[in-house]
């Protein structure tokens, strides 16, 4: 991918899985600890083993989505977007996204990345944080505030916020989208 100082933006640890399938993982492995828990203790509660079951669903929930994070590199060209998702590039028309979720990092000190981009096609990627938590980085916080203002430059799009309060499907609680 060619440099540009400006318009490139790197991140480590990513999760490109639509959340519906991280949540098919989580649940899967819930349920084979619970087996395993079942199989071994039966119906009698033994605090210790229980404990290790919940261990045993931490560790399976991190060593999954640890194995299924990437590399993200998007990088802003004249006409395109290019994204870079470990060693695949796909090269998108800025013409054919319509809108993008995402935290609203102008307003946030979150370090949280949450982007779904959404095209004309129906299509959509999603790039998230191989964390759960909202811990405050101020430099990542920064990046990706500049990130996503040259998401709204480059693409031409506007602020909305979204209005439903539980939504799990989506990755930011703003939607930002291009005038028609």
């Amino acid at each position: 991918m060619k440099q540009e100082n400006n318009k490139d933006f790197e991140f480590k640890d990513l999760i490109t899985l639509k959340p519906l399938t991280i949540n098919i993982i989580v649940l899967l492995v819930v349920a084979t600890s619970f087996c395993l828990y079942y199989i071994l203790v039966g119906i009698n509660f033994k605090l210790s083993f229980l404990m290790i079951t919940f261990a045993l669903i931490v560790l399976g929930i991190t060593l999954n989505l640890r194995a299924t994070s990437s590399a993200v590199h998007i990088a802003f060209t004249k006409d395109a977007i290019a994204i870079k998702i470990d060693d695949k590039i796909n090269v998108y028309k800025k013409t054919d996204i319509v809108g993008l979720y995402s935290i609203n990092y102008n307003l946030s000190k979150s370090s949280r990345v949450a982007f779904e981009i959404l095209f004309d096609n129906g299509k959509s990627i999603y790039i998230s944080d191989f964390e759960f938590n909202d811990k405050k980085d101020l430099l990542k916080n920064k990046k990706l505030k500049k990130l996503l203002n040259q998401f709204i430059e480059e693409v031409d799009l506007f602020d909305c916020k979204k209005l439903e309060l539980l939504n799990i499907h989506r990755m930011g609680q703003y939607y930002y989208f291009k005038k028609n």
